[in-house]
Parts: C-alpha cells; structure tokens; sequence
C-alpha cells in the first residue's frame, strides 16, 4: 500500500483519489476549499457528454466508455446527474468528407451509435428556436448530453470521504518538498511537511503557478461564457433545444439546454487569452447579445463569465440573424 497525495480536488482531483482508495493506497486529498471550488474548471452548470470527435477513434472510444459510466453515476448517486438528451453539431453548408460534422457523423454510424442527419425541415421542426435557413446540415447524436459538473463535484467528494479518504480541504499547496533530488512529499501554506510515495497534481489552471517549471507547456487561458434567462424558457427545454455546437470550427460556440435554474449557457471554444486562474470571473451586463441562429430568444438578462476570467464583451456578435429587439 502507497501513500499517496492528490493535490487538487476538482473532477480530474477527486476521482484520482477514488480510484487510488479502490486500489488499496492510503489517499489524501488536499485542496483550499471551499469544495467544489468556485474557480475550478469543473465548478460549472454544465459539460457536454458526447461521443463526436470527428474521425478521432481514440476520443470515441473514450467518450463511449465514460457515457456508459455516467449512466452508472445516475444510478449509484439516485440523482440524475447526467442527462442524455442529445447533441447536435450543425453547420451553415453541406456537409462534405473532411468536415467535422461529416466525420463525425460517419465515425459514429459505423460504430453502431444512434444519429440522425440534419437537413432536412421535418428534423429542425423539432427545434423551433433555431433558424433552419441558416443552418442546413448536421449530425444529431441521440445518446449523449450533458452532465451537471458541480453537482458531480460535490457528490464525488462526499463520496471520496465516505470511502476513507483523507480530505485535507483549506490547506493550500506551496511547493513540492524535494530532497536530494527527489519528491519527498509536499508543503502546504503554513509550512507543514506531508510526506508521501507518490504525488498526484490536478490543479488545473494553477498549474504553471503552483509549478513554476511546467510555464514552458502549460498556460492558463479564459474564454467568454454566458449565462442568459430567456422570457420564452419553453422554446430552451432539452427535448426543443439539445446541446449544440454551431458551425463550432469556424465560431467556436457551443451551449446547452435550460437548466433547473432557468439559465441558458452558451460558450466558446477557443485558444482564449493567457490570464491567472485567481482573475475576477464574472459581471452582469445589459441584455445586448445577438444569438447565431437561434430566432426567438430575446433576453431579459445575461451573465458572462470564464473559466478563469472575464472578457470584456458589452456584445457578442455570434449572429447574422438580429431580429428588432435584441
């Protein structure tokens, strides 16, 4: 049996202990706190579960064994952290050999998955909050969906002190305490030394700071995430509104059905901008945001937000498509 110490209690954090602790190791988990912590990655309403990667068999394979484990999750936390409503990733033009949307459309067909082409108007009149003349093709992955990631933080550390791990929540990692040129174990913030065999870091976007040595490959970045409470909430309920990625190659965007909360996130997927994880991380702006696509949702309030940071964007031009009023 190892001593192990798992620095970070985040998604990537948490569930490194767990399965060390199955193992037979003595595991003890150190984080700040408060669990789950507000400025981790993982700390979120909500991140895509899906098994389209394009003509990437490994990630396929990856996300098909993790969907059927978030079915597990469902079922051993009797809560429905996981929901499979559907993906779709859809684009202005035809789809052709090459193009994201395409390969994965192909991949995911030929591995036995359920999917449906979107092009044709019977399929969009499911969506009525999307604007079929301005997208005409896609793939539509029926199982796959979401995950509520703080919600699954939360019930994985529950679980992880349940199980016997030692949950150090409010030490802060300093520094890794090195003798002789080896890893002896670490020090925390107070200067206490905890000796270990081996150390697990999953810090995330504090990595390159915690880790001084690791800045030659590892950065922080931040991209802009909304918040929007829509005045029409019935046009955003997952069976009318799956999670999305739009013309994602080309825009970067993605986002998600209405929550339990009445939020819509919408995203994006980019290199962002190298920013400290301790940054400020959100502001509330006026309604001034222009939806791609999506014909029927003027907003009665926003909030925008990051990862790790705040983009100053007062608009966001993701639309061809402005209908008077927004």
């Amino acid at each position: 049996m190892l001593r192990v110490i798992v620095v970070g209690a985040g998604i990537n954090g948490v569930a490194a202990a767990i399965e060390l602790n199955k193992r037979g190791h003595r595991v003890i988990l150190i984080d700040p706190g408060p669990l789950p912590h507000p400025l981790a990655a993982s700390t979120d309403i909500s991140k895509a579960v899906r098994a389209a990667y394009g003509a990437d068999e490994d990630y396929t394979d990856l996300a098909e064994r993790s969907i059927e484990l978030w079915r597990k999750w469902n079922a051993e936390f009797g809560a429905e952290l996981y929901h499979e409503i559907g993906v779709m990733f859809v684009r202005r033009r035809e789809m052709k050999p090459g193009d994201f949307e395409y390969e994965s459309f192909r991949t995911l067909e030929r591995r036995g998955h359920k999917v449906q082409r979107m092009n044709s108007a019977k399929l969009w009149k499911r969506f009525p909050a999307w604007n079929p003349e301005l997208f005409r093709d896609g793939v539509l992955e029926l199982e796959a969906g979401y995950a509520e990631s703080g919600r699954v933080v939360a019930a994985l550390v529950e679980r992880a002190k349940s199980r016997g791990v030692e949950l150090r929540s409010g030490s802060r990692f300093a520094r890794l305490d090195e003798h002789d040129q080896r890893v002896e174990g670490i020090i925390v913030h107070d200067e206490e030394r905890i000796a270990a065999d081996r150390i697990v870091i999953a810090v995330g976007a504090w990595t390159p700071y915690l880790l001084p040595f690791t800045k030659k490959f590892f950065r922080a970045s931040g991209q802009p995430v909304f918040h929007l409470k829509p005045p029409q909430p019935d046009l955003f309920v997952s069976e009318r509104f799956p999670v999305f990625g739009a013309d994602i190659t080309t825009t970067g965007y993605y986002g998600f059905p209405i929550n339990r909360d009445g939020v819509v996130k919408i995203a994006n997927h980019g290199i962002g901008r190298e920013l400290s994880p301790e940054s400020p991380r959100g502001r509330r702006e006026p309604a001034q945001v222009l939806i791609m696509g999506v014909s029927r949702a003027r907003r009665s309030a926003n909030r925008l937000h990051a990862v790790v940071h705040v983009l100053r964007y007062s608009r966001w031009e993701f639309l061809d498509r402005i209908r008077s009023g927004t």
